[in-house]
């Protein structure tokens, strides 16, 4: 009998100790709580206190802790809606001064083809190289967009702009008239009546 009840005690401490074993994990939350715990009275305030301190809640605080989190959770993306803007923003800026510094560059290279055409006239100086020149300018320029054409030959001096005029077609004439400054191609128009007659 003695043997029997040392067997019993034996197994019995072994139940207890793995039993207080398995407790301390739990309560220290080394291994998930099972949810069938939240049903067993003492165990479950020892276990689940979070959920014991919900259930004591009113529902007006709990819906209070669930808009707080909301809005904790709104202002973090806010916040990164806001670094998103401001990086689009900065590329924005890096593209506008690139736009710029091509548009300057464009600019200068047309002032750089006028000066060479003006180079070219003053060149060729006698009466019937100059008229060379001019047909040649005329079919240069007649190859180019009309715009751009309008641009540089506005550059050039009036007499070589006209010149270039007379060995071009009229109707192409017109559309470059019609690209110029205003009074660029007034002056003009005005220059060529007086050549014509």
């Amino acid at each position: 009998m003695k043997k029997v009840l040392k067997i019993f005690f034996i197994i019995l401490l072994i139940i207890i100790g793995l039993a207080g074993a398995g407790f301390a994990l739990l309560y220290f939350k080394i291994i998930p709580t099972p949810s069938f715990v939240s049903y067993i009275p003492v165990v479950s305030d020892l276990l689940l206190p979070e959920e014991q301190e919900e259930k004591k809640l009113s529902p007006e605080v709990i819906e209070l802790q669930q808009a707080k989190r909301e809005n904790a959770s709104l202002k973090d993306t806010i916040t990164e809606k806001q670094e998103e803007m401001k990086k689009l923003q900065d590329h924005l800026k890096n593209l506008e001064k690139e736009h710029k510094t091509s548009e300057d560059d464009i600019e200068q290279q047309k002032t750089e083809v006028a000066r060479l055409n003006e180079e070219i006239l003053n060149l060729k100086t006698s009466q019937s190289d100059k008229k060379a020149a001019y047909k040649d300018m005329a079919t240069y320029f007649a190859e180019m967009k009309s715009k751009d054409a309008a641009d540089i030959l506005s550059r050039l001096q009036d007499e070589d702009i006209i010149g270039i005029f007379n060995e071009m077609p009229d109707d192409m004439v017109a559309e470059m008239l019609q690209k110029m400054d205003r009074n660029k191609a007034t002056a003009l128009t005005k220059k060529m009546l007086v050549t014509d007659s």
